[in-house]
C-alpha cells in the first residue's frame, strides 16, 4: 500500500502516538546533534515534534531558536515543554507549503523529519528549501533514516535467526549514495558523517537474541547508550539505521 503525507499528518496528529518509545536512543540522537552547534548559534529545529530536542538546544541561552512542526498535536507538546525557554519561537509551518522564516540560520536541524516525507521528489524539495535558509558557511544538522544502515543491521540479525526489522510504514529512508549525490549536485557539501551504529547494533542487533520480549528501560540498553562505549566501538553510521550528515552550504 502507498500512503501519502495527508496520512502522515493524521498519524502525527494522533495525541495517542509516542514519538519514540526507546528513550536512550532518543537522547543519543539528540546529543549527538548537540554536539554539532556552537554556542551563540541561531537555529531553526526544522520539525521539531514535541521539543524534546529543542529543550536541550535551548539551554545554552545565547542560541536562538525557530523551532517549527506541520502536526498542531506536536506542537501543543513543545509548547508545554518549553515553557520556560525564553531563547524559543514557536511555529506551525507546512514544510510542504510556503512559509516565510530567516534567511540567516547558522543551524538548520533536521532528526528524523523529512523521512516523513513520503516520495524522493518532496525530500529533495524541503532539502533544497531550508538549505535556502542559511547563511554562507551554515549547516544542516540532518538526522535521518538510512537504507543502507536498515540493511546492515538486518544481515546481522539474520546470522542470529531474527527476522528483519522493517522500516515503519510512515517513513521513507535515505539511500545514501542517491543523497550523497543530489548533495553534490547542489553545491552543499557533506563535512561530516556519524551514527548511532553502536546502540543499533548492541541493542537491535545482539540483544533480541537473548530476550524475545523487549523493553526498552532497561540496565542493558543504559550500558549500550554510553558514550565511552560509543568510542571503544566506533561504528558511527554502520548498522545505524539513523544516520547523522553535517551538511555545509557553499
Amino acid at each position: 500500500m502507498v500512503h501519502n503525507n495527508k496520512e502522515v499528518l493524521e498519524y502525527w496528529n494522533n495525541p495517542e502516538v509516542e514519538s519514540m518509545y526507546d528513550k536512550y536512543l532518543i537522547n543519543l540522537e539528540i546529543n549527538l546533534i548537540d554536539s554539532k552547534i556552537s554556542e551563540g548559534s541561531k537555529i531553526l529545529d526544522a520539525g521539531c515534534g514535541e521539543g524534546e530536542g529543542t529543550l536541550v538546544y535551548a539551554q545554552n541561552k545565547n542560541t536562538v531558536i525557530h523551532a517549527a512542526d506541520f502536526s498542531e498535536t506536536r506542537l501543543l507538546k513543545a509548547r508545554e515543554r518549553l515553557s520556560q525557554s525564553s531563547n524559543v519561537n514557536l511555529m506551525h509551518i507546512d514544510f510542504l507549503s510556503d512559509y516565510n522564516i530567516d534567511d540567516d540560520y547558522d543551524f538548520i536541524i533536521s532528526q528524523r523529519f523529512l523521512i516523513n516525507l513520503m516520495e524522493w521528489e518532496l525530500q529533495k524539495k524541503v532539502i533544497l528549501d531550508l538549505t535556502s535558509h542559511l547563511k554562507e558557511g551554515g549547516k544542516l544538522l540532518m538526522l535521518e533514516g538510512s537504507e543502507e544502515g536498515v540493511e546492515q543491521l538486518n544481515v546481522v540479525r539474520s546470522f542470529f535467526g531474527l527476522e528483519p526489522i522493517p522500516v515503519k510504514w510512515h517513513n521513507l529512508f535515505f539511500k545514501n549514495d542517491l543523497l550523497e549525490q543530489f548533495l553534490n549536485n547542489n553545491n552543499l557539501k557533506i563535512v561530516e558523517k556519524d551514527g548511532l551504529g553502536e546502540y543499533f547494533f548492541l541493542t537491535r542487533g545482539i540483544r533480541p537474541y537473548f530476550q524475545k520480549e523487549l523493553d526498552w528501560d532497561v540496565e542493558y540498553n543504559k550500558i549500550s547508550s554510553n558514550t565511552d562505549l560509543k568510542n571503544v566501538l566506533n561504528l558511527k553510521e554502520n548498522f545505524a539505521r539513523l544516520v547523522l550528515w553535517v551538511i555545509e552550504k557553499q
